[in-house]
């Protein structure tokens, strides 16, 4: 928990002191950017488990985005809102902004990844399911059978 509380007040700090917000902007900004972080990596595992069919696939945009709220909720309402994160004494170093930054780009890392290896099963199911109905000619096809 401590790591977290760490990655809360990293995040606080720089909207803090390098975009000059306050109090109330900056806890806001830790708990949008650690939400959707958190988001990533929570739909990312969830991507793997739905590569592998241990899960069903989410195919509406509203439950993901229902989601992603009640998680932000939890997240304000548990661990920013009561600023526990500023308790501790962290100080700001190096070693622990390089931390956060390789753990952002793991997880973006991770995200991309997984994405591909699930468009690749998804184009493997739907070649199956091509129909072998002729095509629709299309509009642009038929304007350019105008100007021939």
């Amino acid at each position: 928990m401590k790591v977290y509380y760490y990655f809360l007040f990293r995040i606080y700090r720089l909207y803090k002191d390098k975009n000059k917000e306050t109090d109330s902007q900056a806890l806001f900004s830790a708990t949008a950017v650690s939400t959707t972080t958190l988001s990533i990596n929570v739909f990312s595992f969830y991507g793997v488990l739905d590569y592998f069919d241990l899960v069903p696939t989410l195919e509406n945009k509203y439950i993901t985005i229902l989601i992603m709220l009640i998680f932000g909720w939890i997240n304000h309402y548990f661990f920013v809102r009561e600023r526990k994160f500023l308790n501790y004494g962290f100080q700001k170093d190096k070693k622990g902004g390089f931390l956060i930054v390789a753990y952002l780009i793991l997880s973006v890392f991770f995200a991309v990844t997984e994405a591909q290896f699930n468009r690749k099963k998804i184009f493997k199911e739907n070649v199956g399911q091509i129909s072998n109905e002729p095509r629709k000619e299309s509009l642009e096809g038929k304007i350019r059978k105008w100007f021939e």
